[in-house]
């Protein structure tokens, strides 16, 4: 009985707020964990986002860088690359391109071969045009005297252009550049001749090819010359050792 003197009952006032307030701290440890909770696994979400992203940059660079250095390989880009600082970049593309797309594998001395190919046909067919306009009973004495002077002309060039072809069969740029020179000097003098003819339509066109030609021979011929200068110089050359000098040496007549 004694024990019990001391005790005081809870008021339900009292007992209500203890219940409260230890409500309210559990609640509040709860909230506590749950927002550290969020906020943990909100930055392990950010986290891993920024992860992935980061990857996923990573993957399409690379593979970006995969696919410019397949397109530089392709017949297209090289031709392009070899044509885009001609005379006429198109005409040089266009008449090159339909050549090669079928290759493995060409170099500039291929793509040149042919471009002077379609130069030389087109001197061929142009050489029948002015044959042809020769035979026209009605030209003047002049125009036959012009269009004879192009029939000459066109001769040499066709000269000039089997002499450069036998030069880059042995690829020997800076020779066949000279030699091929003198198919545009040919050409003016012709052209040169008239103001207005099917010949001047001719010889713009082969005025492209024929810059193309000269183009394309000065880049091999600086790539060429590049190439040289970046090897090393090789050892200088000597001769043998000299012989072990003997009593007798460079003496004329018998030892004695």
């Amino acid at each position: 009985m004694g024990v019990f003197c001391c005790w005081e009952p809870l008021s339900r006032t009292s007992f209500s707020v203890q219940i409260a307030e230890t409500i309210s701290v559990q609640e509040a440890t709860l909230s506590i964990n749950l927002l550290l909770s969020i906020l943990y696994f909100g930055n392990r979400r950010r986290i891993m986002a920024f992860a992935f992203i980061k990857t996923l940059f990573l993957f399409v660079s690379f593979t970006g860088l995969l696919l410019r250095a397949h397109a530089a390989r392709t017949p297209q880009a090289r031709v392009w690359s070899l044509c885009k600082p001609t005379t006429n970049p198109v005409v040089c593309f266009t008449t090159i391109l339909p050549h090669v797309i079928t290759l493995r594998k060409f170099n500039a001395y291929t793509a040149l071969e042919i471009e002077i190919e379609t130069t030389r046909e087109l001197v061929v067919n142009t050489t029948s045009l002015v044959n042809r306009l020769l035979t026209n009973p009605t030209n003047s004495k002049d125009l036959n005297d012009s269009l004879q002077i192009c029939s000459e002309q066109f001769d040499n060039m066709m000269d000039s252009i089997k002499e450069t072809m036998t030069v880059v069969a042995l690829r020997n740029a800076a020779e066949a550049r000279f030699k091929f020179s003198a198919v545009l000097s040919y050409l003016s003098a012709c052209t040169d001749e008239f103001n207005n003819s099917p010949i001047v339509k001719e010889g713009k066109d082969l005025y492209d090819l024929g810059g193309n030609c000269l183009d394309i021979m000065k880049a091999i011929e600086d790539r060429e010359s590049r190439r040289r200068r970046g090897q090393p110089m090789g050892s200088p050359i000597v001769g043998p050792p000299p012989a072990v000098l003997t009593p007798c040496q460079n003496s004329v007549g018998p030892c004695t």
